[in-house]
């Protein structure tokens, strides 16, 4: 019989104190959400329309439409649709860093650059529905005005002259409606820019897009009442991940060349992961977070500190973002930054790197193709020379996922209701499942949340010296079960959330191994462990998961996040070249 884990980590009452108000949210809110997806889709490109049969001749058949429809063609649209002068498809492959160099040096403008991006993000938005704003307008301006800048000085205005860059829509973002995926937000218009927007904007990014999350921003998943749910580029039956979910999304599609991400519990790394692209999660303290909005912005949490972070196609593009972050001093502008400034050029030979390897977490068994990457990962590092490699024993996971979910609901899901309860929305499937962690609408009191915040920190300590006691310094791991998510029911979030409580940084990439049905299948007679387990494992289907990407997750010790990166770049390239073999 399975072991009962579910009622230690949730509240499983019949029914939670939220209740929708569907007579006002109907009569009220819904010609809100119609009129504002009207207007968001007024504004995509009419030329880059994807019409059924227009690639019927490339052996890509587009879908009448894609929310009911599987594609898995999604990174092959840009070469194939004929939208693009070569010039745009070269740029789109481009690093941020390498667009940035080219801008800096006259060999291509801002306004092709965005032109470019601009089109690409039209077809990634009908393809995944990644979008919560688009304003090509006022980023074809913008690009103008830093090219007559250059034209007439020679000189960039900053380190991020010209470049594109996406961001989550729970960054404030002056003049623009500030939703977070909460319908009763949908009027609430930003009178200030989030440190990072406003930083990255006086620098020389060029904003074109703001990227959407699910209901509460909560969810490892995608969904909102507002514009529904977000599909995986390279498979629009699975989920791209969250909370995080646009931002993947479209840089997984090469909409974008940097996103602004944020994460909890695995809103950064998950998304990372399952659309295969590089995210970094830092540790807390290390970016500010001024200006993010969310269900506690006027009530903090200091029991489990939020960070934003990088999304991009390359780790040296994680490394841009937190070089430009850092050098602008943030600690003397937001008291809650550390002064800690990044440490730049931090390189690792293989021989330096300490690993561990999780090949079970002890509550949810990965899904035979992220292990056999995780075996191959550590057979390439093997012959690759790598200082040491050890296998992971599960340490407390159930314990610190505990811990974990009373920090998210320690207020009873009173500020998530008030939210909710404004505009009477229906709960997603996964809102739901997120009040019932912890104590779920049970508040804690003041002196259980000393209790708590005195478990995590003996936990970090303790999981510290297990560290030291196995001598390394690097944990490699899934960050799911499966490569992706069934959209609406992924529940589980051990592989992440449990770093969140701890604290430490972590690195998603994309391995190069994909999903083959004929070798990895799903292992029938497996008996599940636990009620977790027995939920989460039959999820796996290979004919479902066939080609998906892979991607792998690195967390290292705290506030060593750039040995994490470095040494994250470094297995990569390791994994990735074995995997071509």
């Amino acid at each position: 019989m399975a072991t009962k884990i579910i009622e230690r980590l949730y509240n499983t009452d019949p029914e939670l104190t939220y209740k929708p108000d569907l007579v006002k949210y109907e009569t009220v809110h819904l010609p809100k959400i119609t009129s504002y997806r009207e207007e968001l889709a007024s504004k995509f490109p009419q030329e880059t329309v994807l019409k059924p049969g227009l690639l019927a001749d490339k052996g890509i058949e587009i879908p009448l439409d894609f929310e009911s429809s599987v594609f898995k063609d999604g990174p092959k649209l840009a070469k194939a649709s004929g939208f693009f002068t070569d010039r745009e498809l070269e740029i789109l492959e481009l690093k941020a860093i390498e667009i940035i160099e080219r801008i800096a040096a006259g060999e291509q403008t801002a306004l092709e650059t965005i032109t470019a991006f601009i089109k690409q993000a039209a077809i990634a938005q009908q393809v995944t529905n990644c979008a919560m704003d688009f304003f090509p307008e006022e980023a074809f301006e913008r690009a103008r005005e830093l090219d007559k800048y250059f034209a007439e000085t020679g000189k960039t205005v900053g380190p991020m002259h010209g470049l594109p860059v996406s961001v989550k829509e729970h960054y404030a973002f002056k003049g623009k409606v500030t939703s977070c995926g909460f319908v009763s937000k949908l009027n609430d218009v930003e009178e200030i820019d989030a440190y990072i927007t406003d930083l990255f904007k006086k620098t020389g990014a060029v904003y074109y897009i703001r990227t959407t999350q699910p209901q509460t921003i909560m969810h490892l998943d995608s969904f909102n009442n507002i514009i529904g749910l977000c599909r995986n580029p390279y498979n629009t039956a699975l989920s791209p991940g969250g909370s995080s979910s646009g931002e993947a999304a479209l840089v997984g599609m090469r909409g974008s060349p940097l996103g602004c991400g944020s994460d909890i519990g695995g809103s950064i790394r998950c998304p990372a992961a399952f659309c295969n692209i590089w995210g970094l999660k830092p540790t807390a303290r290390r970016l500010s977070c001024l200006g993010s909005r969310s269900q506690f912005t006027k009530h903090s949490n200091e029991m489990i500190l939020p960070t934003f972070g990088p999304m991009a196609n390359s780790a040296d593009d994680l490394e841009l973002f937190m070089k430009v972050c850092s050098d602008s001093k943030p600690w003397l502008y937001d008291n809650y930054v550390l002064r800690m400034p990044w440490i730049k050029d931090v390189k690792f030979a293989i021989g330096d790197l300490k690993i561990a390897i999780v090949l079970d977490d002890g509550v949810v068994k990965p899904s035979p193709p992220i292990l056999r990457a995780l075996l191959l990962a550590k057979k390439a590092l093997e012959s690759a020379g790598v200082g040491k490699i050890i296998e992971w024993e599960s340490f407390k996971t159930v314990e610190a996922l505990e811990i974990c979910y009373n920090a998210y609901t320690k207020d009873g899901n009173f500020n998530a209701r008030a939210v909710l309860g404004a505009s009477g929305e229906p709960l997603a499937p996964l809102t739901e499942h997120y009040m019932r962690f912890g104590t779920g609408d049970k508040k804690l009191s003041n002196l259980e949340i000393m209790e708590c915040e005195n478990r995590r920190d003996v936990l970090r300590q303790e999981f510290q010296l297990k560290m030291n006691e196995r001598d390394i310094d690097f944990i490699l791991t899934p960050a799911y079960f499966a490569p992706a998510g069934i959209p609406h029911k992924i529940k589980y979030w051990g592989y992440t959330a449990v770093y969140n409580i701890l604290d430490l940084p972590g690195v998603s990439f994309p391995t190069g191994i994909k999903v083959n049905k004929s070798i990895d299948k799903k292992d029938v007679n497996y008996q599940p462990r636990n009620d977790m387990e027995e939920y989460e494992y039959p999820m796996y289907d290979e004919e479902v998961y066939d080609g998906m990407p892979i991607g792998l997750m690195l967390q290292g010790r705290r506030y060593h996040d750039e040995e994490t990166l470095a040494a994250a770049k470094l297995i990569q390239e390791v994994i990735s070249k074995a995997s071509r073999t």
